[in-house]
């Protein structure tokens, strides 16, 4: 729609009246870069930003990353992505250029459900070469950092708010049904696909098995 001034999303809002003269000219990127460019928020400030999906990025636009001084933070929905058939996430590049990645759920009309556990395995089916540890960072340490509360969420440490959840998990080398589990615990814990039977917020268990 943007890029071209084509497409069924053009078109249509095209024949209900939306001005299309924003169209044709760029990558949505390219225009959000501009909106950057000349804003007078200071460099350091824009690492309190919030980027949602970055879904499908141009070779141009990695190249605008690329010199950009500014940084923020990109959350990428994994499950809402696939469920739109987008092209794959540049992951990889967006973390070799140094942007904070989280995971989240976008929202139920292009989800089963708002499951995080469930967001961190699609991930890891599309990038298996990433580690468990860095998944779940994704979801905790990343996620703290890009709301701001690097110092309050994300770890369990002295100081910081007890908002926590269990999950069972077996000890390393284990054996479970006359086989030894190899797994790693961040391995266990991403793989977890049950309902949380026990969690606690602000140190208040509010509920338990």
């Amino acid at each position: 729609m943007f890029r071209n001034a084509s497409g069924p999303l053009y078109e249509f809002l095209k024949d209900i009246g939306r001005d299309t003269n924003d169209c044709g000219l760029q990558t949505p990127f390219s225009s959000f870069s501009e909106i950057v460019r000349d804003s007078s928020t200071p460099v350091g400030m824009t690492e309190n930003w919030i980027v949602a999906h970055l879904n499908e990025l141009a070779d141009d636009d990695l190249d605008l990353l690329a010199r950009s001084r500014k940084r923020f933070s990109i959350v990428h929905c994994p499950r809402s992505h696939a469920y739109f058939g987008h092209s794959p996430f540049q992951f990889e590049k967006l973390r070799e250029l140094g942007f904070n990645i989280c995971l989240g759920t976008d929202s139920l009309a292009s989800n089963d459900d708002l499951n995080l556990f469930a967001e961190m395995r699609a991930f890891r089916k599309e990038f298996p070469n990433i580690s468990p540890e860095e998944v779940l960072n994704m979801v905790t340490v990343n996620s703290a950092h890009a709301l701001r509360q690097e110092d309050a969420l994300g770890k369990i440490r002295s100081d910081y708010l007890a908002d926590l959840i269990a999950v069972p998990c077996t000890r390393h080398g284990e054996s479970v049904q006359g086989r030894t589990r190899s797994t790693s615990v961040f391995d266990e814990i991403v793989s977890f696909d049950r309902g949380v039977s026990w969690s606690m917020i602000g140190g208040q268990v509010q509920n338990s098995a």
